[in-house]
């Protein structure tokens, strides 16, 4: 017993418990009109449970090839105006560049995708 007491080994630290996500509301979602909301995994239509499928996607592998992630600022830019001017993408030979993002349904297609202008 007196062992345990005056051991002086390493302390073990208790796991923080997850952050629960805000409830802010960053837009109106296109599709259905209902909040668009910040997850864990995207930024997400809250009426996802009746079948909407609007969400942009924080691994999103379009925004990942120009070496950026998509933020609350950038998801409410484009649900208010439909499109994000966005600073710091970079090119595949390494140069940083600006260019408008606009996250849309294409005529006869289900899913959203990206499109980007110089």
């Amino acid at each position: 017993m007196d062992l345990i007491k005056k051991d002086d080994g390493p302390i073990i630290q208790t796991v923080a418990s997850k952050q629960r996500q805000s409830t802010e509301v960053l837009g109106s979602c296109p599709l259905c009109g209902k909040a668009v909301k910040e997850t864990s995994k995207g930024f997400g239509c809250s009426n996802w449970k009746n079948g909407c499928k609007f969400v942009i996607w924080k691994n999103d592998k379009f925004l990942a090839s120009f070496k950026k992630r998509p933020t609350k600022t950038m998801v409410k830019k484009l649900l208010k105006d439909g499109f994000a001017e966005t600073k710091g993408l970079k090119s595949k030979n390494g140069k940083t560049f600006t260019a408008k993002l606009r996250y849309q349904r294409k005529e006869n297609q289900s899913q959203f995708s990206w499109d980007i202008e110089f």
